[in-house]
C-alpha cells in the first residue's frame, strides 16, 4: 500500500493540499486520518488485503471534506471524526459528497450507543470503531468491509420476503403486515423493513406513523443505482431494527419500472435486512405482481365475505415462485353477517393457518391513536405472533450490542 506524499513529508495535520493525479482516477481505498500513528497502524493491517495499494492522508475532517470533493469518490472510504463537536452534523456534510455504491467507514473518539445506533443503521455507514485504534479492532471491525484485490465467493444472501395479499380492498392486508412488522423488529429484535408496493396510495408508512419514502419511484426507474447506502438514505427509520419504505407519489404520475427493478430492489433490502414485509395489497400493480413472484412466502389473507370466496381461486391462480409457501390468513372471523369460518373451509376446500378474531373496538382505536396493536396482549397480538413464528421469525440467540468501544 502506497500512503500519499503528503503522509511521509510532514506527520501533522496538513493543510488541505490539491489532490495528487493519482486521485483523479477513482481508487479501491482512500483514508482520511487526523494523526500519523493511526494511519500507520492502518496501513500496517490493511497492508495484505490491499495489495495494489490505497492511500492515506493525514488531514483534519474539514480538509477532508475539501479534498473529496475534488476528486472521484473511492470504492471505499474512511474517515476520521476527531475533533468534530457535531459528528451528526459532521456526517451528513460527508453524505453529500459520497456517491451511491460507496463502502464509508469511520473512526473517532468514543461516542454514546445513541451515536453509533444513527450512523450505522440511521445514516448506512458501515462501521463506527473508537479510538485508539488497535490491530485487533482493526482487523475484526474494519478489515471486513475492506474489498480485497481477490474477492472470495460471495456468501448467499439469508434473507426472507413475505409477502402479504389481500383477496379484496380492505380485509386488513396493511394493518396486519404493519403489526407484523413492528413485531419482528421491536419485540423479535430482528433488522426488518416494511415495504409497500403501491407508492400512490398505500398506507404502510400511516400505520407505522412515519413519513412516506422519498425518492423510491426514482430509484426503481433507475435500477442501476440501487445499492444499501440508497436504500438506508430513502427508508424512513420505525425503530431501532425497523424501517418502512413506502411512497405517496402523485395520482397523475405515470409509474414506468424497468423489468427487473423489483429484484434489484428486493437484493438490496436483503443485503441489510433480515425480514422484508411486503404489502403488496389487492391492486396488484406491476410492482406488487414482480415483488410477490420474489417472495419466499406469501400471507393470503381474506375476511369472511362472499368476495372473498369469489376472488380467492382468481389469486391463487396468479404465477408465483415454485418454491414459495403459501399462509392462510382468515381476518375478523365472527363478524356481524360474515360468513362462518367452517363454510368458508369447505367451500374453498382448505383450512386456515392463522384466524383473527373481529376486533371492532381494538384494532380501529389502536390505528385512531397512532398505536400498534401488537403492544397490548389479546388475542390480535396472540395471532400475529403466531403468524411471525409461521414464516419463521424468531429472536435472534445473540442480543448483544456491537462489540465496539462506546459510552453507554
Amino acid at each position: 500500500m502506497t500512503p500519499s506524499q503528503s503522509l511521509f513529508n510532514n506527520r501533522g495535520p496538513q493543510p488541505v493540499p490539491q489532490p495528487p493525479s493519482s486521485l483523479l482516477t477513482k481508487q479501491k481505498f482512500v483514508g482520511f486520518v487526523a494523526d500519523a500513528p493511526t494511519a500507520t497502524l492502518l496501513e500496517s493491517c490493511f497492508e495484505s488485503t490491499l495489495t495494489n495499494g490505497g492511500t492515506f492522508h493525514i488531514v483534519s475532517f474539514r480538509a477532508t471534506l475539501a479534498m473529496l470533493g475534488r476528486m472521484p469518490c473511492p470504492e471505499t472510504l474512511l474517515v476520521d471524526l476527531t475533533g468534530e463537536e457535531q459528528p451528526l452534523s459532521a456526517m451528513l456534510e460527508l453524505a453529500e459528497l459520497v456517491e451511491p455504491g460507496t463502502t464509508v467507514l469511520t473512526i473517532g473518539p468514543a461516542r454514546e450507543l445513541s451515536f453509533y445506533r444513527a450512523v450505522v443503521h440511521g445514516m448506512g455507514v458501515r462501521e463506527y470503531v473508537t479510538k485508539p485504534l488497535t490491530a485487533a479492532s482493526i482487523t475484526s471491525l474494519l478489515l471486513p468491509h475492506i474489498i480485497p484485490d481477490v474477492q472470495p465467493a460471495a456468501a448467499p444472501i439469508t434473507g426472507h420476503i413475505i409477502a402479504l395479499t389481500g383477496v379484496r380492498g380492505g380485509v386488513g392486508t396493511t394493518t396486519i403486515a404493519a403489526n407484523l412488522a413492528w413485531m419482528i423488529g421491536h419485540d423479535l429484535h430482528r433488522h426488518t423493513i416494511l415495504l409497500d408496493t403501491d407508492l400512490q396510495t398505500g398506507t404502510a408508512a400511516l400505520a407505522l406513523n412515519v413519513d412516506p419514502s422519498r425518492g423510491l419511484a426514482s430509484a426503481l426507474q433507475s435500477p442501476e443505482r440501487m445499492d444499501s447506502m440508497l436504500i438506508e438514505r430513502v427508508a424512513q427509520p420505525a425503530g431501532d431494527r425497523l424501517h418502512v419504505l413506502a411512497g405517496q407519489e402523485s395520482l397523475t404520475q405515470r409509474l414506468d419500472y424497468p423489468e427487473g427493478a423489483a429484484k434489484t430492489l428486493t437484493k438490496a433490502l436483503l443485503s441489510r435486512f433480515k425480514f422484508v414485509i411486503a404489502d403488496t395489497g389487492a391492486r396488484q400493480l406491476p410492482f406488487a405482481r414482480e415483488t410477490l413472484g420474489l417472495a419466499q412466502q406469501r400471507v393470503i389473507i381474506l375476511d369472511p365475505s362472499i368476495m372473498s370466496l369469489r376472488n380467492f381461486d382468481r389469486l391463487m391462480a396468479q404465477p408465483a415462485n415454485p418454491s414459495t409457501r403459501t399462509t392462510l390468513v382468515l381476518n375478523q372471523a365472527g363478524r356481524p353477517y360474515g360468513l362462518s369460518q367452517k363454510l368458508m373451509e369447505q367451500t374453498l376446500s382448505i383450512k386456515f393457518d392463522i384466524v383473527i378474531p373481529d376486533l371492532p373496538r381494538i384494532i380501529p382505536k389502536a390505528e385512531k391513536f397512532g398505536e400498534m396493536g401488537t403492544s397490548v396482549k389479546g388475542p390480535f397480538r396472540d395471532a400475529i405472533t403466531k403468524l411471525a413464528h409461521q414464516i419463521g421469525a424468531a429472536e435472534p440467540a445473540d442480543r448483544a450490542f456491537p462489540k465496539i468501544a462506546v459510552n453507554a
